[in-house]
């Protein structure tokens, strides 16, 4: 993974799977076939990303999860029009633990207009210890200065799999060196065994976290993609940034860490971006392209290879409502503190 320290092999553990592996694997979302525009109606998240190693937020109409951002949000963190959580920070109703909005209500409220609880903070205050300053404006704008931070380093993360430095997505048959995306499938054959699950596959990832530990390790050297139009070849090897979080195995250990796996196998529907470079390739698709020369996707540092299993406009339109709730929050705190 780039940016990642990736574990030496025998790191992750001496857990060997059976020839027919009992895990089963799951997913760890789930989002609703209903959509409102590109964005899931609902969209539910528990744990953590197989993949990366980081707790995803959930994004959608309603969404609920861990970290939660949505029109109504349900989570540790919620962030949302109407944001129910330990922490809630809602545009409109806030309810939780410590909770904002314009009307709030829980052990710590800031509410705009009202608020309701142990400690009660804004004008119209209701509780124990009250408190008639503009908390709420505050607690917008950290919240919305927060919220535009996350944005930025998820940008960077999954920017080229959106257009960010790569442009529209292209046909195979149409690649030329420089940065550029696609949609393919896997037509690889399944040449490695995931660790934990058993699974045949062309490429895995495993991570080991837990109290003090955290470990990464995967195996596949290069796959190849197509799309009807011709071949790619994804070079493995190199800097790649995974995100496959629609199926996982996971195994608990003795010592309250947890090994999780994910993997990428024949037949699978993917999109890659980042660097692509025409190179002599003997094995390359010729149908429209002769001499032996196929693009090749291989990343670097500074530019990894993207390679997730989530819609390009899925992603983008997640970033879309992000961006809009960061924008409201810092808006809303501007226009509560000069009232």
């Amino acid at each position: 993974m780039a940016g990642q320290d990736v574990a030496a092999p025998g790191e992750m553990g001496e857990y060997e799977a059976p020839a027919e592996s009992p895990l089963r694997s799951s997913s760890y979302e789930y989002r609703s076939r209903l959509k409102i525009g590109s964005l899931p109606l609902i969209h539910v998240v528990r744990g953590i990303d197989p993949s990366t190693g980081a707790r995803p937020p959930a994004i959608g109409v309603i969404a609920v999860g861990q970290v939660a951002i949505g029109v109504i949000a349900v989570g540790q963190l919620a962030v949302g029009g109407i944001a129910l959580g330990q922490a809630a920070i809602g545009l409109g109703w806030g309810i939780g633990q410590l909770a904002v909005g314009l009307l709030a209500a829980g052990q710590v409220a800031a509410g705009a207009l009202g608020s309701l609880g142990q400690v009660a903070l804004g004008p119209q205050a209701l509780g124990l210890i009250v408190d008639h300053s503009s908390w709420a404006a505050v607690a917008w704008l950290i919240g919305g200065l927060v919220l535009l931070g996350w944005l930025m380093r998820r940008i960077a993360a999954v920017g080229p799999i959106v257009g960010k430095g790569t442009g529209d997505l292209l046909r195979i048959s149409s690649l030329r060196d420089g940065r550029a995306r696609v949609a393919g499938k896997v037509i690889s054959r399944n040449q490695l065994r995931a660790p934990l699950s058993n699974r045949p596959c062309v490429y895995w990832h495993s991570l080991r976290v837990g109290p003090g530990i955290r470990a990464q390790e995967r195996a596949g050297a290069d796959m190849i993609v197509a799309d009807g139009s011709g071949t790619a070849r994804v070079d493995l090897s190199g800097a790649v940034m995974f995100i496959r979080n629609d199926r996982y195995t996971e195994l608990p250990a003795p010592d309250w860490s947890l090994y999780m796996e994910t993997f990428l196998a024949q037949g699978d529907d993917l999109y890659v971006a980042g660097p692509v470079r025409l190179e002599p390739d003997a094995e390359g698709h010729p149908m429209y392209r002769p001499g032996g020369v196929a693009p090749v996707f291989r990343g670097d540092e500074r530019h990894p290879v993207v390679i997730t299993t989530q819609p390009p406009y899925q992603l983008g339109a997640e970033l879309k409502l992000a961006f809009g709730m960061a924008v409201s929050l810092l808006i809303a705190a501007l226009i509560s503190a000069v009232i």
